[in-house]
């Protein structure tokens, strides 16, 4: 019998030992080192847009970075774009930038912990929802004219964070939710699953236990699905790759599904991850362009 426990010792603690480990280096890679973000390659003058770049601070003091991109045309309705987790504004403006020729004002800005932002951390929505509280307030706060009416742009961890907003914010008039995620968890398994092959058991509890010690909240809370059937009757627009293996269609589903009207469901044939717009094309232009003209 003391063998028996002596080789089950030996055994046992190792395993616990590499799963406690990856599990801890899991959940530093999902707050993001502000090291590991991504570079700006992409700016309005490429497209030849005449833009202002702009700072603004968040309640906890984390100065964001943005571009403010005005209409040829005055006007008082502007769309702000929302990038996904690990991304950045320059990610969004490559593929949205066409919407400027409608008319709209576009008002672009990188979470904390991305692009030109300061901060040392990304939570895949639930301290990013204050970023989004900012720069709202800088547009009603110095572009209150070109901001009567606002549309939302968002993908991926900013469809999380422009949904949980536009529920409450009396300015949000639509949002577009591109690649949207179901909650927190499922979002923080399926990553572990496809880009490390780490299972869900014992792992992944492990790190979003660790993930809630380090920021001391429960980002599940914000999750959209807790959400956006209290969105209405704010007009959403669900956009989703049918070969998303990150988020599966199966999540955008349930959204939709528990969304009140009014509502639409596009999926894009062949889109993977983040890849709406480049196998939408011409469609994908032209439906959200009809979106905005309707919803703004």
């Amino acid at each position: 019998m003391s063998n028996f426990l002596l080789w089950l010792i030996i055994t046992l603690v190792p395993t616990l030992i590499i799963i406690v480990v990856v599990s801890y280096m899991q959940s530093k890679h999902i707050l993001r080192p502000s090291g590991h973000r991504n570079p700006i390659n992409f700016f309005p003058d490429m497209y030849n847009l005449v833009y202002e770049r702009v700072t603004f601070y968040t309640q906890d003091d984390v100065m964001i970075k943005g571009w403010f991109i005005p209409a040829e045309q005055e006007t008082s309705k502007t769309i702000v774009l929302l990038h996904g987790w690990g991304g950045n504004k320059a990610n969004v403006l490559s593929n949205t930038h066409f919407l400027h020729k409608l008319g709209f004002n576009l008002f672009y800005f990188d979470f904390r912990g991305c692009g030109e932002s300061s901060g040392s951390v990304s939570t895949i929505g639930y301290l990013e929802t204050r970023d989004f509280k900012a720069a709202l307030k800088f547009l009603k706060t110095y572009k209150n004219e070109k901001s009567k009416e606002i549309g939302v742009y968002s993908i991926s961890m900013g469809a999380s964070v422009g949904v949980y907003e536009s529920v409450t914010n009396k300015d949000i008039k639509c949002i577009v939710a591109e690649a949207a995620f179901e909650s927190y968890e499922s979002a923080i398994a399926r990553w572990a699953w496809v880009k490390r092959k780490i299972p869900y058991y014992p792992c992944v509890p492990l790190t979003l236990l660790f993930v809630r010690l380090k920021l001391k909240a429960d980002p599940e809370a914000y999750s959209p699905i807790y959400h956006i059937d209290k969105l209405s009757p704010k007009p959403i627009f669900f956009i989703h790759g049918s070969h998303d293996d990150l988020v599966p269609p199966i999540d955008a589903k349930k959204l939709f599904k528990k969304a009140k009207e009014p509502k639409t469901w596009w999926l894009v044939p062949g889109a993977n991850h983040d890849k709406c717009a480049q196998v939408g094309g011409e469609d994908y232009r032209q439906k959200m362009s009809d979106f905005f003209k309707t919803n703004l």
